[in-house]
């Protein structure tokens, strides 16, 4: 292969694992929330209803949960995935469970309301 085909190739990966992959800057965090564990796989915070939620990810499995014994929220906990592509968002009133046997999970989002901030999360190790 001639160094200008492999440079070309190059530059097309770069530019396609940037379009991909989201912005690594400083975490955000929603209003009112409170962040108590962020780790690669892990993340729990609590919303500004005094509930708590939580995503545990890894290229093989997803979940995102919600503590029912804690605070006053009404909204589900919400959880989305990128795997071969961006899936699409999925909730339940207590947590959500995804699976990828060919673990292609690299990240997922979690929320805690249809409209609330989203956190993103980096898989981690396997659990």
């Amino acid at each position: 292969m001639s160094k200008r085909v492999a440079t070309v190739l190059g530059a097309a990966a770069a530019a396609f694992m940037l379009a991909i992959t989201p912005a690594s800057a400083a975490r955000e965090i929603g209003p009112g929330d409170r962040v108590y564990d962020d780790s690669p796989g892990h993340f729990y915070y609590e919303r500004s209803c005094e509930t708590y939620y939580r995503l545990k990810i890894s290229s093989t499995r997803a979940v995102a949960g919600k503590d029912m014994l804690s605070g006053h929220c009404s909204g589900h906990a919400w959880l989305r995935v990128m795997g071969d592509t961006l899936g699409e968002w999925r909730h339940g009133e207590t947590g959500v469970r995804l699976t990828s046997p060919s673990g292609k999970f690299r990240w997922g989002y979690v929320k805690g309301c249809e409209d609330c901030y989203a956190y993103i999360v980096y898989a981690g190790p396997e659990w």
